[in-house]
């Protein structure tokens, strides 16, 4: 049986199937010896210069859209500035919970787990609602 030699990753894979080979070329371990490859190549012909390109993505970056205590305080003191008189749709949107605390060096959860948070809790409050309101 014929097996397929990887040049980046310098190994045998065990069987000769295009699902394999799909597998392992999508695999974290085969792109980071890639990438070094074509960055050892890049710095020897002199095309790749290290302080000519950073990166663009770092922690502030992949955080900016994240929920923060700050925004959360300012949120509820603008909610305080309101009027008292509030309709009801009003008062299910303003249902809001602060952040979840996340450990000192990890970075907080994306913005699509509080949005799905505040769903559940809609859906909840509304079930809840409609139970009490069929007693």
């Amino acid at each position: 049986m014929p097996k397929y030699y990887c040049d980046y990753c310098k190994s045998y894979l065990t069987h000769d199937k295009m699902s394999v080979r799909k597998s392992h070329l999508a695999g974290k371990n085969h792109i980071r010896k890639y990438c070094l490859y074509y960055e050892e190549k890049a710095k020897q012909l002199g095309i790749w210069d290290t302080n000519d390109f950073t990166y663009e993505v770092d922690m502030g970056y992949l955080s900016q859209g994240a929920p923060s205590p700050e925004k959360f305080s300012r949120k509820i003191l603008r909610s305080k500035d309101k009027s008292f008189v509030r309709q009801k749709d009003e008062a299910e949107k303003e249902i809001c919970l602060p952040p979840p605390p996340n450990l000192a060096n990890l970075a907080p959860p994306p913005p699509s787990a509080i949005r799905h948070t505040d769903e559940y809790i809609k859906a909840i409050t509304t079930h809840v609602s409609l139970a009490t309101h069929d007693i």
